[in-house]
């Protein structure tokens, strides 16, 4: 496989997107997992500012400067930085060259928003958090309960908004990181009335999309996919990679990219998320392990190129829009590292969604074609 320079992509799984109702996981059937345990903090909250951003607040009312950390980061007794901060190493792999030109970033989308976080390239914490409104949002007809975001290796991202009657795609081409509101281009909806619950771009540029088949609440028809035509020209044409009614996964909310051995960030084997439930999973074969409870719906590794330490990082984010790093072992939790914004209908959650970033140097762990 040819090894690639820094792609940006990454998976965004948006759920409840213009509506207060959930996904419902009851049905599924139990995982036995160890829940690691989260240590307690006071919530921050985002204060807006004159610039349109947020500035981050701790529980007694103190402004944290941008790019100041008031977590500890993930529970790893063995690594930390040099501003004292706990972080984690795999270790195992040679360093890598620090690529200050790629700036760590998350994003989510719920309801008509598009959020852009900002994170510090020293130690991972959050420097600032933007929103913007979507204008036109793509949204099918009825209760929208799943949505898919990934960022593609030229920085702009694809979308998914479905249901049990279809999946729409939608297309932004320069995503803003100053607030204000956007048109997006909205590309069709795929054929076949496919429920698509996650999209996921790998080294190469290619992009897979999550089939769950025939409801979101266990496996029966769940499939990876892999686009193979013009998608951006609303060509949805795809070919079946595996067939997870098998998986080790009841069902997938959310496909993240992986950390390996070396610490290093891969396409495949990835985490995947189920209503907190993550697991290391092999998509290519459904292969994997239950590593614990996470988060909810939202996840996503950064690779260590991102950060001056040269520590890949792993983060989640919750159904109240709380994002967390989280060690990528043992899912230990940091502190709540920023608050996303609420939404118009207070009974909507706001963290109903999933995560997306950039992806780093990495050679494919997917099939060619």
């Amino acid at each position: 496989m040819m090894q690639r320079r820094t792609r940006c992509c990454g998976v965004l799984l948006l759920v409840a997107c213009n509506s207060s109702s959930e996904r419902d996981d009851s049905d599924t059937t139990p995982v036995t997992i160890t829940m690691p345990t989260a240590p307690t903090s006071a919530t921050m909250t985002m204060t807006p500012t004159s610039d349109g951003t947020t500035d981050l607040t701790g529980g007694e009312g103190t402004t944290v400067a941008p790019g100041t950390s008031t977590s500890t980061g993930p529970d790893d007794p063995t690594s930390s930085s040099s501003t004292g901060t706990p972080s984690f190493d795999l270790g195992g792999g040679p360093d890598v060259p620090f690529l200050p030109e790629v700036t760590p970033q998350l994003w989510y989308s719920v309801d008509n928003l598009l959020v852009y976080i900002e994170l510090d390239p020293l130690d991972g914490s959050v420097v600032k958090l933007v929103t913007n409104t979507i204008n036109n949002n793509p949204s099918l007809a009825g209760n929208i309960n799943s949505c898919g975001l990934t960022m593609l290796e030229d920085g702009s991202l694809l979308g998914s908004r479905g249901n049990e009657v279809g999946t729409r795609f939608f297309h932004i081409p320069n995503p803003p990181t100053v607030a204000g509101s956007i048109d997006v281009d909205i590309l069709g909806s795929i054929p076949g009335m496919l429920y698509i619950e996650a999209l996921h771009t790998d080294c190469d540029g290619r992009v897979y999309l999550m089939d769950t088949g025939e409801d979101n609440v266990n496996n029966v028809g769940n499939r990876l996919l892999r686009f193979n035509n013009d998608y951006l020209g609303g060509k949805f044409n795809y070919d079946v990679i595996t067939d997870l009614e098998v998986a080790v996964s009841v069902d997938i909310d959310d496909m993240a990219p992986g950390i390996d051995a070396g610490g290093q960030v891969i396409d495949n084997p990835g985490f995947g998320i189920d209503s907190g439930a993550v697991y290391a999973l092999d998509y290519t074969d459904g292969t994997g392990v239950a590593l614990g409870m996470a988060g909810t719906y939202g996840i996503h590794a950064l690779g260590s190129q991102l950060f001056a330490d040269a520590k890949s990082r792993l983060y989640v984010l919750d159904i109240d829009a709380n994002l967390f790093e989280a060690n990528p072992t043992t899912l230990a939790l940091s502190p709540v590292l920023a608050t996303g914004p609420a939404l118009m209908d207070p009974n909507a959650p706001p963290g109903n969604t999933g995560l997306a970033g950039p992806l780093t140097n990495c050679v494919t762990g997917f099939p060619p074609g």
